[in-house]
């Protein structure tokens, strides 16, 4: 359970972690990728010398993601593979087959059939800390998108040179609020804990994990409000224009600390 308590951010911090989808990057659309797995669920099952309509391989679909949603609840790390096998075996194909390795390897890359896009200012916003010396971090939990693929989303949008470290759920095993991700990221900055901050949108993952091992926490709402009864960060951001400000790196825009 997160703690209660909520911290002082350090002003500055030596380093400060960010979550990265709704965070730094988002889909722009997402039905777009959406759309694509399931008709290349369908496909897969006729490869393999089935049948599945459309929407039985979105209603397949739906169930697998389900369950990979409920376990990265529990803090167990899955993704397309474990995904594609159980939508696979819900439509009758419980044997390898060929088939499952194309069907990954396209739901993999789906997101790039979409619009993948930076929240404004991102970028602004870890050029500015790289220039304060504070050092920069990604701390991702990744779903059918692997760290691979989020990697050359932010290369290709300017803002992997600014990351100096990052770590993904599919690469560490464990996604968060699991302390080792944070830890992670922070070990190879030499930076503790106490002197670092970490920024994400969710309170379940990113700010109770954050708290739970000693970090000051904000939360960003600039493309998700997440109004659950977990406890809040200990700053409340709407933009990235307003998180220097909050790192007492300078005086500009208007913060809600704690709301």
């Amino acid at each position: 359970m997160p703690a209660s308590g909520r911290h002082t951010l350090p002003q500055p911090p030596a380093a400060v972690t960010f979550d990265c989808w709704q965070t730094l990057i988002y889909e722009g659309d997402w039905t777009l990728a959406h759309a694509r797995r399931i008709d290349s669920l369908a496909r897969a099952v006729g490869e393999a010398g089935r049948r599945a309509s459309r929407q039985q391989a979105a209603d397949a679909f739906e169930a697998a993601w389900r369950c990979h949603m409920d376990c990265w609840r529990e803090g167990v790390a899955t993704g397309a593979n474990d995904v594609a096998r159980q939508a696979l075996g819900l439509l009758g194909l419980e044997e390898p087959h060929p088939a499952l390795e194309h069907l990954v390897r396209e739901w993999e890359e789906a997101s790039h059939s979409g619009q993948v896009v930076a929240l404004p200012g991102a970028r602004q916003a870890l050029e500015a800390l790289a220039a304060a010396g504070v050092a920069r971090a990604l701390v991702c939990d990744t779903g059918l998108t692997p760290g691979r693929v989020v990697r050359r989303h932010l290369d290709r949008l300017g803002l992997l040179e600014q990351l100096e470290v990052c770590i993904f759920s599919d690469e560490v095993g464990v996604p968060k609020p699991d302390p080792r991700v944070f830890h992670a990221a922070l070990e190879p900055l030499s930076v503790r804990p106490g002197h670092a901050v970490h920024v994400g949108d969710l309170r379940r993952t990113d700010i109770a994990g954050a708290r739970n091992v000693g970090m000051g926490s904000v939360r960003i709402r600039a493309r998700h409000d997440d109004a659950c009864e977990l406890p809040d960060a200990d700053a409340v951001i709407d933009s990235h224009s307003e998180l220097l400000a909050v790192l007492g790196l300078e005086a500009s825009g208007p913060s809600q600390k704690g709301t």
